[in-house]
């Protein structure tokens, strides 16, 4: 059955209908844009905190979740957070290269300005997988 893997929200958590209207809400405040930001970066919903922190401008949840991607070596929530440094894009890289994601390790340093490195890298993932 395909929704009976469905999660169900914590209470004061919006679905996806909701979370879309606050989103679009001129009037949502700071305050509440941090709120909902770590109700879902404490469920682990990193994608629908970082669009809460940046409505909100929340500084300290955006710091939060740059932390989070460099560790867990993911390229697509930095990318969101704005421009950074060579070294932290191949930091990223290193990482997800750890973690055996060897499609972000690719984007991490395609980022970095690395792209004969991640072509390499495509190219040997490529070849590892014949």
């Amino acid at each position: 059955m395909f929704g009976s893997s469905a999660k169900v929200l914590p209470k004061g958590v919006p679905d996806c209908l909701k979370k879309r209207q606050l989103l679009n809400d001129k009037e949502l405040s700071p305050e509440l844009c941090r709120n909902y930001g770590e109700k879902f970066l404490a469920l682990g919903f990193w994608e629908d905190a970082l669009e809460f922190f940046l409505l909100g401008n929340y500084q300290p949840g955006l710091e939060k979740l740059k932390d989070l991607a460099i560790e867990a070596g993911a390229p697509h929530i930095l990318a969101r957070l704005g421009n950074h440094p060579q070294e932290v894009w191949r930091q990223v890289a290193d990482r997800a290269l750890k973690l055996r994601k060897i499609q972000f390790a690719r984007r991490a340093l395609e980022l970095a300005g690395d792209k004969d490195i991640a072509d390499e890298l495509a190219a040997s993932s490529t070849d590892n997988s014949s």
